[in-house]
């Protein structure tokens, strides 16, 4: 693993202050709606429409979350400028099949809708973490559009009462495109509630004219780096869905590393893949993200700031010390993005990627991690010490 250069320089004047941290106008039971943590672009005008719903409480898996019902639906109604009565139909709708992946004596129908070459407009309920939705999605929930409310429609396919519950909806709409740069305000409506009762949620979508930088989490990493897989610990290969090990909430022991690394993968603006980022230690629960420019000129205060990508702040237990971040020697970029990978149309899309591994301190508690990128998103990681 790579050791961390202490900084003499302190904390940016400006530390706590990441763009996209701002309310949504939700209110009810959606927490948020952002761009999908697997592509650059979800939420760019004229790019297919790839979002992720938060619904409020916990992410936390010691959390419930929501129940449905056999019969019930949650429904995500879209304003009129998301016409889904109007589909690509290069990317129809259709539900992820199963068995998956599919048997090695069946071939891929000429338009699969297989995570990797997703040639479709689909969505799933998600647990609260990434890559780890309902399993198989098409056994739990089936996808219909209502064409006079313009509702994308999850049925229940059966009963949804298993922890931690219903937390987040990913939909993957390929063949949706994005409307003007605004913002839209997206209504759920689900039969979530006690004895199947209507529970409503709304939030703004922000449809911005140029991709943000972005520093996504995701898990199909955890089994490589965690030595699940045959050959012992490595950098990969990933894995497909669903990946049931939970990197963003972990338990561990006090002076210990996290049972599972932390893999991230990073965009610039315009969706430049940002690669070869390392973390620079600055101070016991500070670090910078840092990204290397040759081509940087002028003072060094000037050359540091054009380095410095992003930030990561540790909100420890009062007292605590030893808590560290270490970065783990993986490849600094990847070809293609995970998951989303080479959908014609859609991608693939090269990614930077940034393999952590966190280690507590010697006080128990809770570690939480805030990363974030200059002009970009922010992205949370929760350790529990014993």
């Amino acid at each position: 693993m790579k050791k961390n250069k202490p900084s003499m320089l302190g904390l940016p004047l400006l530390l706590l202050m990441a763009s996209s941290w701002a309310g949504d106008g939700a209110t009810g039971i959606i927490q948020s709606i952002r761009n999908a943590p697997v592509i650059a672009d979800g939420n760019v005008a004229g790019q297919p429409l790839d979002v992720l719903i938060t619904l409020d409480g916990s992410l936390d898996p010691n959390s419930a979350g929501r129940s449905l019902m056999t019969g019930d639906t949650i429904r995500v109604v879209f304003p009129p400028e998301f016409d889904l009565g109007n589909i690509d139909p290069a990317y129809p709708l259709n539900n992820i099949p199963f068995p998956f992946p599919p048997p090695p004596a069946s071939p891929l129908p000429e338009r699969p809708c297989l995570p990797g070459n997703l040639q479709c407009t689909t969505a799933v309920i998600l647990k609260g973490w990434p890559q780890n939705p309902l399993f198989p999605p098409i056994l739990s929930t089936t996808l219909s559009v209502d064409l006079a409310d313009n509702a994308l429609v999850f049925t229940a396919a059966r009963d949804i009462t298993e922890s931690p519950g219903i937390k987040q909806l990913h939909l993957i709409l390929n063949g949706v495109t994005n409307p003007a740069p605004g913002n839209y305000r997206i209504r759920v409506e689900a039969e979530t509630g006690p004895g199947g009762s209507l529970e409503t949620g709304e939030a703004l979508l922000r449809i911005i004219k140029r991709a943000a930088p972005s520093i996504n989490p995701t898990s199909v990493f955890v089994k490589a780096l965690s030595g699940q897989l045959e050959g012992g610990v490595a950098c990969g290969p990933g894995t497909n869905p669903p990946n049931a090990d939970n990197p963003v909430y972990q338990d561990t022991l006090v002076n210990s590393a996290a049972p599972f690394a932390w893999t991230f993968i990073l965009w610039g603006r315009d969706g430049v893949p940002l690669d070869n980022v390392h973390i620079e230690r600055v101070s016991r629960n500070y670090y910078r993200l840092v990204r290397d420019n040759p081509d940087a000129r002028g003072p060094w205060w000037r050359r540091l700031r054009e380095r410095v990508v992003g930030h990561i702040k540790i909100d420890a237990p009062p007292g605590a010390r030893h808590q560290l971040i270490e970065q783990i020697d993986c490849p600094g970029s990847l070809p293609q993005a995970p998951v989303i990978a080479a959908t014609p149309g859609i991608g693939p899309q090269p990614a930077g990627r940034l393999d952590l591994q966190f280690h507590a301190g010697d006080t128990p508690g809770v570690y939480t991690s805030k990363l974030w990128l200059v002009g970009g998103n922010v992205t949370t990681k929760v350790v529990t010490a014993d």
